[in-house]
């Protein structure tokens, strides 16, 4: 049933956006003369333009809503960004970082929270949805305004489109970590802990490791714990105990029912299993359509796996170059922190050396 209604909720988003390029073109009709020769060429790419660059400027706006409300609510800015492209807070500055980021997000705000004892975090992942509301509203001003709609409603569709889309309390979207800490408002420090990991991952990866973060708890309700749970498991991977990390692993796929911490506890239990050369059951967990999606995502540590797959498993030996070529390009730009940075690099040594002695 869940599943269902994300993607009932997918598609209403996507049949508003589909409405708000339509608009468009529709309001630059309104606009423009239509003696011109050209018109309709101007029409189409003044439109495509308007929608384009609204969407952008609107997902940039996003994340200033969070970065307004969480100051409001005593978050520092760390980062802002949209696609891999980030501005982070440094000793030396703000500057622009080039980094890869979670699949599925488009812009990225982090920022950490000055008092920990404070519980206030809502407002600061509701920022993103406050900002479309007031842009909805002024949309709607300014159609009643001029009387011309076509503009406006493009925006209020644009709006409707990314509130429904991150107000759905699914995965790692805002309205999944609103409603985790309004049903668990203890979980705020759970938050505040998983922010200072992300930052100081971007800001300097090399001073810190994964140890320094972990926090050892057992599986609770809601993504925020459970990312907890996973970073230990990793830890656990680290030292080499891989009997214990994947009994972890299959008790969180079986009890979680969050799709990004299903999704990716799989490519990690995939890594378990041919670490421990479980080759059948790591076959079987290579065609599962969650795992195929990651293992092409060009996070390094997820080409790393993805090669790690393709030498043992697959024997696949394009498709192992593919993934090689990818995790030495997007290791050094991955949000890993220096133990990470560490277990992979050599990972993927020892994979390099092992093809090179096939051949």
């Amino acid at each position: 049933m869940k599943k269902v209604w994300n993607w009932f909720v997918i598609g209403v988003s996507v049949l508003c956006g589909f409405a708000s390029a339509m608009y468009s073109t529709y309001g630059m009709a309104q606009l423009l003369p239509e003696n011109d020769s050209f018109h309709g060429l101007w029409v189409f790419g003044l439109g495509y333009v308007w929608f384009l660059g609204s969407f952008y400027l609107t997902l940039i706006l996003h994340e200033l809503g969070h970065a307004f409300f969480g100051w409001l609510t005593g978050f520092d800015l760390v980062a802002l960004g949209l696609g891999n492209r980030l501005l982070v807070k440094t000793d030396q500055g703000w500057k622009w970082k080039k980094t890869v980021i979670v699949q599925g997000a488009a812009a990225q705000y982090i920022g950490v929270k000055k008092d920990e004892n404070d519980p206030r975090a809502i407002l600061m992942f509701a920022g993103g949805l406050i900002v479309h509301l007031v842009l909805v509203l002024l949309s709607a001003l300014m159609g009643v305004l001029t009387g011309k709609w076509g503009l406006p409603l493009s925006q209020i569709l644009l709006n409707l489109s990314l509130f429904i889309l991150n107000a759905n309390p699914s995965g790692f979207l805002d309205g999944a970590k609103i409603q985790e800490l309004r049903a668990h408002p203890a979980y705020s420090r759970l938050t505040y802990h998983a922010l200072r990991h992300t930052a100081q991952a971007l800001v300097d990866p090399t001073a810190a490791n994964l140890s320094d973060f972990i926090l050892e708890l057992p599986i609770l309700p809601g993504h925020l714990p459970q990312t907890h749970y996973l970073n230990w498991t990793e830890f656990l991977i680290f030292k080499g105990e891989y009997r214990q990390a994947q009994e972890r692993l299959e008790q969180l796929i079986a009890t979680s029912d969050n799709d990004y911490i299903i999704k990716a506890s799989k490519l990690i239990l995939l890594e378990v299993y041919i670490l421990q050369g479980l080759e059948d059951e790591a076959r079987e967990l290579g065609q599962d359509k969650q795992v195929k999606s990651l293992l092409k995502y060009p996070m390094g540590n997820y080409q790393v796996i993805a090669a790690l797959y393709h030498q043992r498993i697959t024997k696949d030996n394009k498709a192992l170059k593919k993934s090689l070529a990818q995790a030495k390009k997007m290791l050094p730009n991955s949000p890993l922190l220096a133990d990470e940075q560490g277990y992979y690099s050599k990972l993927l040594a020892a994979i390099e050396s092992e093809s090179q002695l096939s051949e």
